[in-house]
């Protein structure tokens, strides 16, 4: 018959540190996923035709002022737009056309400084 051996002190604290830190670890991640939640207040996307179709596209991860603080050319947000489809974004082929036209209007370089003139002068 084998007899219980009791843990050692050393190995009871081992353990409890390592428990602690996964659940540090872990609530960290979930703050940091939550940065940017999508209820988080932003700067509202202007009206148009597309508004609510860019809306329940895009503001599922982020707020809208992840879009409105962006000023980028129609083929810089079509690859925004291939990047967040990459990323779970659901966004039809019929409605794409029209998604680019509305966040080139409201969000295009003539509205602010592309990515890419932000870039070349911070060079």
């Amino acid at each position: 018959m084998t007899s219980y051996q009791r843990p050692s002190r050393d190995h009871v604290g081992c353990c409890l540190f390592k428990l602690a830190s996964l659940a540090v670890i872990f609530l960290a991640s979930v703050l940091f996923a939550s940065a940017q939640a999508p209820s988080a207040p932003g700067k509202p996307l202007p009206p148009g035709p597309m508004q609510a179709r860019v809306k329940a596209a895009c503001t599922q991860c982020h707020n809208a002022s992840r879009i409105t603080e962006q000023h980028m050319s129609r083929t810089e947000w079509s690859k925004e737009l291939e990047k967040m489809e990459g990323l779970g974004a659901v966004i039809s082929d019929a409605d794409r056309t029209g998604i680019l036209n509305y966040l080139t209007r409201n969000f295009g370089p003539q509205k602010g400084t592309s990515k890419s003139a932000a870039k070349k002068t911070s060079d």
